[in-house]
């Protein structure tokens, strides 16, 4: 009686647990700069002004904005915003070779 509790409870805790690996594949669906972009956009306009970059806590945005804001119209986009973590990412990589 005892081994067929415990199968049923082993079962139980194995769907329990697939339930949360397939909710955590569809939370890193989106890439960083995109979860990172729709957090700061506080008005939902598809660009991020200095304003909103300078309440949030992304230091190495607020200190680079204009090197970020490559087209020079006071926001960045989610294009710039992408160049600049690509860019960043590169040279990370590049300096550890």
């Amino acid at each position: 009686m005892n081994t067929k509790w415990l199968k049923v409870i082993m079962l139980a805790a194995l769907f329990a647990t697939e339930g949360v690996n397939a909710q955590e594949k569809v939370t890193k669906g989106k890439p960083d700069h995109v979860k990172m972009f729709a957090t700061l956009d506080t008005n939902n306009d598809g660009k991020l002004s200095k304003a909103e970059v300078d309440k949030s806590d992304k230091n190495k945005f607020k200190e680079n904005f204009a090197t970020i804001d490559t087209n020079k119209d006071s926001y960045l986009d989610k294009a710039e915003v992408k160049a600049y973590k690509d860019k960043k990412k590169a040279e990370k990589k590049s300096a550890k070779q």
